[in-house]
């Protein structure tokens, strides 16, 4: 087991970064060059990983400060290569898309967006007018955002009465105008809540490849 935990990385995404031009974007991870990408690493056995909540919560950490630094695309959470060798080669192999992607979300956040009703107001029609006003708004909010994807409401969802839930990919120097379009649509919406978190980085508009 020590030896497996030797050479193998924890991968936690792919930045702009000019070669050699900084060391680290987070605290205890570093960056393994490859022409104008980085990937953020940091030693890790190459094991099964369970997701759980200390390993999450270092995720986002990480992610949130290199987000903070500049252009980073997110790996799923709990990714390990079995050494330098091969992630280097995974870079090489797939640069071309990395850097394409990273362009696409250069200058850009990600909103996610709740729309709530109250938990009393049940009946299915009642939640079939809810969805259609929601429907709407999401409409309006799209249309000021790059890209959208729509979320599903998990179960157990820790929010009642969810309606709706989505993420937008939105330019960061539109920011505040995005808040206040969400702001004006709860009070055009009075029977919805909205719920906007963010900026993040873009979790929802990134699927990395690692098949062979």
């Amino acid at each position: 087991m020590a030896q497996a935990a030797v050479g193998s990385l924890r991968l936690y995404g792919v930045a702009a970064v000019e070669s050699g031009q900084v060391a680290s974007l987070a605290a205890d991870t570093s960056l393994l060059h490859y022409r104008a990408v980085a990937a953020i690493v940091e030693p890790a056995a190459y094991t099964i990983t369970t997701v759980d909540d200390e390993l999450m919560a270092r995720y986002v950490d990480v992610l949130e400060n290199a987000h903070s630094h500049g252009t980073v695309l997110p790996a799923p959470p709990g990714t390990v290569f079995q050494s330098q060798t091969t992630l280097m080669r995974w870079l090489e192999l797939h640069y071309f898309t990395l850097t394409e992607a990273l362009a696409v979300v250069e200058g850009h956040a990600a909103a996610r967006v709740s729309i709530t009703t109250s938990p009393d107001k049940n009946g299915d029609e009642a939640q079939h007018s809810f969805a259609a006003l929601a429907a709407e708004s999401l409409r309006l909010l799209r249309s000021q955002a790059a890209a959208t994807v729509t979320l599903p409401k998990a179960d157990g969802d820790e929010e009642e009465g969810v309606v709706a839930r989505a993420s937008f990919l939105v330019d960061s120097q539109r920011w505040q105008t995005f808040k206040d379009t969400v702001s004006k649509e709860a009070l055009r919406q009075p029977a919805l809540d909205f719920k906007v978190t963010g900026p993040w980085p873009p979790y929802d508009f990134v699927r990395m490849q690692f098949g062979g």
